[in-house]
């Protein structure tokens, strides 16, 4: 076999290797219980951001938290996407308006100055800036 066909060989051998990697939660009830909202409103507040939702519900618990939905963006100043988590088993249909927020101290991109927030469902960027 020529040497441009041992190459073809081995190219097809390590694709045949490949597999896609899937993830699979650690707690595959954790994911049943994300529950629809709306953010009306969003906005900094020192250390916090918060947020104006609506979500459907009124009669169990309701759990929010913010996460980083991917890495830091390196551009000046940083940009950090973030989403709200929205938790709940409420079989109730009232229309709830809730005010919700999180410290977002720790996405402090650089040591002084501002980090923009991009949140998921909400269009304009959220500057937030510390000294």
């Amino acid at each position: 076999m020529t040497t441009r066909g041992w190459f073809w060989v081995t190219i097809g051998m390590g694709m045949l290797g490949c597999s896609a990697i899937q993830t699979v939660p650690d707690d595959p009830a954790a994911v049943e219980n994300l529950a629809p909202f709306q953010i009306l409103n969003a906005w900094v507040d020192g250390d916090s951001l918060r947020s104006v939702v609506q979500h459907s519900g009124g009669c169990d618990a309701h759990t929010f938290s913010l996460r980083t939905t991917s890495p830091m963006l390196k551009s000046l100043p940083p940009k950090q996407p973030v989403a709200w988590e929205h938790r709940s088993n409420d079989p109730c249909r009232a229309m709830v308006v809730d005010t919700i927020s999180a410290s977002v101290a720790h996405l402090r991109g650089t040591p002084r100055g501002v980090t923009i927030l991009l949140l998921d469902q909400w269009e304009p960027e959220l500057p937030y800036t510390y000294p």
